[in-house]
């Protein structure tokens, strides 16, 4: 056999060897189930919000279990704290006409010290982009996969003032979030 035939079959026969890259997997989020809540601390009226929708974009290796793409994104009119007249100040104090929108896209998911693993990424807030990390936690069991943890939040780095009446009330600007999100992967 000539050498001209060969060199296709063998190069055939190397690449059927080399493994294909496992396909994605999405979570597809149980919003029942799953919450994103922002806590507020205030001199006189500390408070916890809803996001009262969302959409959560969470992708996982099917091979290795391993997250390897996430991104929230939400409108600052979902932004609920139980109390209008608060959700009205919110809004003028947030500026949300102007910024609607905030998000926060995953860049790095490492290993941490203590089991977890610390998330790295973008946070986007009142049209600023700031890099976050916080601690993280990622538990499959099959199908079923959850996704939790809580970033503390300086709102001043968004561009945003810090909330004073009468000289005595003050809105702390550390705010923060806690999300569990909950679900099914499937390919997408």
């Amino acid at each position: 056999m000539k050498t001209h035939r060969l060199l296709p079959l063998l190069l055939a026969s190397v690449l059927a060897t080399i493994p294909l890259p496992a396909a994605a997997q999405t979570l597809t989020v149980d919003k029942a189930n799953s919450r994103v809540e922002i806590a507020v601390k205030a001199t006189v009226d500390s408070f916890v919000t809803k996001l009262a929708a969302y959409t959560a974009d969470v992708r996982f290796d099917a091979a290795t279990g391993q997250v390897t793409a996430a991104k929230l994104a939400f409108h600052f009119t979902d932004v609920k704290t139980g109390n209008e007249k608060r959700d009205r100040e919110m809004h003028i104090w947030q500026q949300t006409e102007k910024f609607p929108d905030g998000d926060f896209t995953l860049k790095a998911l490492q290993p941490a010290a203590d089991g977890k693993l610390t998330a790295r990424g973008g946070l986007t807030l009142h049209g600023v982009t700031r890099e976050l990390a916080f601690p993280v936690t990622v538990v499959r069991a099959g199908a079923v996969a959850t996704v939790e943890g809580e970033a503390v939040v300086d709102t001043r780095l968004f561009g945003l003032p810090v909330i004073r009446k009468f000289a005595l009330l003050k809105v702390d600007p550390l705010v923060t979030v806690r999300f569990h999100l909950t679900g099914t992967t499937a390919a997408p």
